[in-house]
């Protein structure tokens, strides 16, 4: 029996909603007209001081990788393992390009919370990528 099935649940005097949920699809293109990105981020579970610290595990240790949607890489004329910089207000990251099909176009993903080229190094939610 789920826990909030069972009598004791109904102690608590509140009702939660538990779905399921809709959410809103994301615009087909996010891309703007001046050709900047949306950014999403993520962090790896790589992505730890102790990776870093331990020799066995140090190879596991994430370097930036810049999340493109094919059609965007082919408009920037990159492809798969070029190098390309990120940037936003004046900051900027490096990265290494990889493909995802899966990928709405107008966004790119990257990694945050790593010691070199950090997607928090950037600024606003919209980012420009170009060839390195």
């Amino acid at each position: 029996m789920r826990w909030q099935d069972r009598e004791q649940a109904a102690g608590f005097g509140f009702e939660v909603d538990l779905g399921p949920f809709e959410l809103d699809p994301p615009p087909a293109s996010a891309a703007d007209a001046d050709g900047r990105f949306r950014l999403g981020t993520f962090r790896s579970v790589w992505a730890a001081p102790e990776v870093q610290a331990s020799p066995a595990l140090r190879f596991l240790h994430p370097r930036q990788h810049v999340e493109l949607s094919p059609a965007d890489a082919q408009r920037l004329g990159v492809l798969e393992g070029d190098r390309v910089v990120v940037g936003s207000n004046g900051s900027s990251v490096h990265g290494t390009v990889a493909l995802r099909a899966a990928m709405p176009p107008g966004s790119v993903f990257l990694q945050n919370a790593i010691p070199e080229d950090s997607a928090s190094a950037l600024d606003g939610p919209l980012v420009e990528v170009r060839k390195a």
